[in-house]
C-alpha cells in the first residue's frame, strides 16, 4: 500500500471535511452497493476508520461490507479501488479487504481485546494493544492543548512534559501533585528508564520533537524489546497533521466526541478567516520565527499556519528553518522584505507575558529592516494552541478587515471550552506589537 501517496492532504483544504454516511446502505438483487463518495483521505488514519470520520462504527463496517459485495458480485463490473478511495476499510492491514476486516472492526467497536494499526504522521504503521486503559505522554507546547481537549488526565500513568503550565496543564500537574501521574523528565535519563520499567502500561504517545531522549529511536526500540511499551509518535503542529492526530487519539482513547469538537472548532476559525479576507486572502507578505532568531522556511509547520491565515511566508529556502545571526545581512535583502513581520518567543499561560529583555533582543536584531520601519512586527507565544496562533496571525495582518480583539475572543473560547481552570486572556501577553 502506497501510504504516502493515500495521505497527501492539500494545505487549501485543511479544515477537515467529515463525511457523513448515514446513507449508506447495501442494496439487494443485482444492484450496485452504495458507497461514500467524499473520504477525506488524511483523517481516518485508524486502520478500520473505512468512511474516516472520528468513530469506528457500524457504519464503517456498511462501507466494508459493501466494498466486498461490489468486488466479489459477478454481475458489477465496476470494482471498487479501495486502495486509494477507501485505504482504511484494511483494517488488518494484510492488504485485502475481506471479512476478516469486518471481524476486526466490529472486535474493536464491541471492545475486544485487540491489536489496532494506526498510520502515524511520518506514514509508517504502529501497532497497539486495544482498548487502552492508560499511558505515557511526552508532551510539548503542541500537544499539551489537545490532551486538554480530550480530558485523559485521568488515564495518564506517567508524563514529562517540555513546560508544564499551571494553568494549561492543571488536569496532568495536579496529578503529578497527587501522586497519581509518574514525572518523568524530558532528559530520558537512565532513572527515567528505571522509572518506565515499573509502570504498568503498553503505550506511550508523543508529538515529532528533538527535545525528548525518551522517544528516540534507540528508546523506542528498547521500550518495546524489554517492556512490550508501542510508541506512537503523531505531529501536533502542522495544519492538518494536528487533525489527524486528534482523530488518532480520540479514538484510540475513546474520546472521539472531543476530538470532533476539536476539529469543528478549528474548522469555524477557519471558515470565518477566509469569509472575512474575501478576495485579499493570501495576499499579505510575512516574515516570521519560531524562535527569536530561528526563521521558518518553505517546509516548517509555521507556513501552512500562516497560510490557512491568509498571508505568505516570503521566505525561499527549502530548509525548515534559517538562523540569524548578529550582524547578518541577508535580512535586508528585498525579496525578504514582508508587509507582517511575526517574531517567536516563549509567553506560558501563566507567566506575565513577554520579557523586557526578549522586547529588547527583538529592537537590537531587527529595527534596521524595512517593515520595522514601515510595517508591522508582531511577537507572538510559541505556546499556545496552533488555532489560536492562527486567528493571531490573520487579524494582525489583517486589522482592517478584523474586528478588534476576535483573535483574543477566539483564544479566550478555546480556554473556556477546553481549559480545567478558569483564566481570563489578557492583552498584549500572548501578541504584542512591538515597532
Amino acid at each position: 500500500m502506497d501510504n504516502k501517496t493515500i495521505l497527501i492532504v492539500a494545505v487549501a483544504v485543511i479544515a477537515v471535511a467529515i463525511v457523513a454516511v448515514a446513507a449508506i446502505f447495501l442494496l439487494g438483487g443485482n444492484k450496485d452497493p452504495s458507497l461514500p463518495t467524499d473520504i477525506d483521505k488524511g483523517t481516518g488514519t485508524v486502520y478500520g476508520n473505512a468512511d474516516g470520520n472520528c468513530y469506528i462504527d457500524e457504519e464503517d463496517v456498511k462501507v466494508i461490507e459493501a466494498i466486498i459485495t461490489r468486488n466479489t458480485d459477478s454481475k458489477t463490473d465496476n470494482d471498487v479501488d479501495w486502495k486509494n478511495d477507501f485505504p482504511f476499510a484494511d483494517a488488518n492491514c494484510d492488504g485485502n479487504v475481506d471479512q476478516n476486516d469486518v471481524n476486526m472492526v466490529n472486535d474493536i467497536i464491541a471492545k475486544k481485546s485487540v491489536r489496532i494499526n494506526v498510520l502515524s504522521t511520518n506514514d509508517g504503521i504502529v501497532s497497539v494493544n486495544y482498548p487502552i486503559k492508560n499511558f505515557i505522554v511526552l508532551s510539548g507546547s503542541n500537544l499539551a492543548p489537545l490532551m486538554n481537549i480530550l480530558d485523559v488526565s485521568d488515564m495518564v500513568i506517567a508524563a514529562a512534559y517540555s513546560t508544564l503550565d499551571p494553568i494549561r496543564d492543571y488536569s496532568i500537574q495536579k496529578g503529578i501533585d497527587d501522586k497519581k501521574i509518574t514525572k518523568l523528565s524530558t532528559a530520558g535519563t537512565a532513572a527515567d528508564m528505571d522509572l518506565i520499567s515499573k509502570l504498568d502500561t503498553t503505550l506511550m504517545i508523543t508529538e515529532y520533537s528533538s527535545m525528548y531522549a525518551l522517544d528516540s529511536d534507540e528508546n523506542v526500540e528498547n521500550l518495546k524489546k524489554a517492556y512490550g511499551i508501542d510508541t506512537l509518535r503523531m505531529e501536533c503542529r502542522d495544519i492538518g497533521q494536528d487533525t489527524r492526530s486528534m482523530v488518532v487519539f480520540g479514538i484510540l482513547l475513546g474520546k472521539e466526541k472531543e476530538a470532533q469538537s476539536y476539529i469543528d472548532f478549528c474548522n469555524d476559525v477557519y471558515d470565518n478567516i477566509k469569509k472575512v479576507e474575501g478576495d485579499k486572502f493570501g495576499s499579505e507578505k510575512v516574515m516570521i520565527t519560531s524562535l527569536a532568531t530561528t526563521f521558518c522556511g518553505q517546509t516548517s509547520g509555521y507556513t501552512p499556519m500562516i497560510e490557512m491565515a491568509g498571508g505568505v511566508n516570503l521566505a525561499d529556502w527549502s530548509e525548515s528553518s534559517k538562523r540569524y545571526n548578529t550582524g547578518d545581512t541577508w535580512i535586508y535583502e528585498t525579496k525578504y522584505n514582508s508587509d507582517t513581520f511575526f517574531i517567536g518567543n516563549a509567553s506560558n499561560y501563566g507567566g506575565k507575558g513577554f520579557t523586557d529583555a526578549q522586547l529588547t533582543a527583538a529592537k537590537d536584531n531587527y529595527d534596521k529592516t524595512d517593515v520595522w520601519k514601515n510595517g508591522d512586527v508582531w511577537m507572538y507565544s510559541t505556546g499556545i494552541p496552533v488555532v489560536c496562533r492562527i486567528a493571531y496571525y490573520a487579524e494582525y495582518m489583517y486589522p482592517e478587515l478584523f474586528e478588534a480583539g476576535w483573535a483574543k475572543g477566539i483564544h479566550q473560547k478555546f480556554v473556556d471550552d477546553y481549559f480545567d481552570t478558569a483564566f481570563t486572556v489578557p492583552d498584549d501577553q500572548f501578541c504584542k506589537k512591538v515597532n
